[in-house]
């Protein structure tokens, strides 16, 4: 592989990565809310067969997603120039994931042909199952391929060759962003402790991997949004006010449905209040730190 091809290899994984990601994290936190998946996997066989939903390891699950957004990006690799050069490529891939993915899999896997036959799975759990991949393999499809052919139809011009930036610095910087961001839920967080009448243990609440894991999570959604958002902020497309209502939005979104999904109950003004600070200093630190060209 070309050095040129394998940097437009790395933007290409990194955006599957994000689609990927983002998309699960979300279609996750409905879908489980919807159907109740912490009884569900409760009862007789799929018990036995999913682990409980505050398992350790499904915690950690939306944290491995990117690995799988990189296979992802290597197996779609090779076919990535026929999907992007058709007018429907996004429905060309969501064919693939459906039929290959989902309902024809290797392995006997819910929801799939050959779980029906082999498993002892109920059938009403395969169709349940359903909703939640079918929906987040879709908005991959569609996302991936409007984000994706934007560039692939700028690489056809030498100008576009030499406005893709560098990858990496792109990244750090974002990451940065995101760890300045951090600071912003901290102090939404002194001030909601202040302003409620419940005594909170500093010491436990600190200690509590669930809480911690809130934050961690808001942090990638946080890294992911700046790595995207900066380069319509840089080509003047994008407001400095538009982008601090997008994070604003994420910043309370996130935890108002982690809260939601793993604590049973969540108040939608206090996240609007912790998420209002890192919007802030995202929004600072993009003015500051991205400066747009002429």
């Amino acid at each position: 592989m070309k050095k040129q091809d394998f940097g437009v290899f790395l933007q290409f994984a990194l955006k599957v990565i994000i689609t990927h990601t983002m998309t699960y994290f979300i279609f996750g936190l409905v879908m489980s809310n919807v159907f109740h998946y912490g009884r569900l996997f409760q009862q007789d066989i799929i018990k036995d067969f999913m682990r409980p939903i505050g398992s350790p390891y499904v915690l950690a699950g939306p944290f491995l997603q990117p690995l799988r957004g990189l296979l992802f990006a290597i197996g779609l690799w090779p076919i990535r120039n026929f999907i992007l050069s058709k007018k429907h490529g996004w429905l060309i891939l969501w064919n693939i994931f459906v039929m290959f993915g989902i309902l024809s899999t290797p392995a006997a896997a819910p929801c799939s042909i050959e779980g029906v036959i082999y498993s002892k799975l109920p059938f009403w759990y395969h169709l349940i199952g359903l909703p939640e991949i079918m929906l987040q393999t879709l908005t991959v499809s569609l996302v991936l391929v409007w984000w994706d052919k934007r560039l692939y139809q700028e690489t056809k011009s030498s100008e576009a060759k030499i406005a893709i930036p560098s990858l990496w610095p792109e990244v750090m910087k974002a990451i940065m962003t995101g760890c300045f961001a951090y600071l912003g839920y901290v102090v939404g967080g002194l001030l909601i402790f202040a302003m409620s009448d419940v005594q909170v243990d500093m010491d436990a609440a600190a200690g509590d991997l669930k809480i911690q894991l809130m934050f961690v999570v808001a942090f990638v959604f946080n890294v992911m949004g700046v790595f995207f958002i900066s380069k319509q902020w840089l080509r003047g497309k994008m407001a400095l006010w538009l982008i601090f209502g997008i994070f604003w939005m994420i910043d309370a979104v996130v935890p108002f449905l982690y809260q939601l999904l793993i604590f049973g109950e969540s108040s939608l003004p206090m996240t609007l209040l912790l998420g209002f600070f890192p919007a802030v200093i995202i929004a600072v630190s993009m003015y500051i730190n991205y400066k747009k060209s002429s």
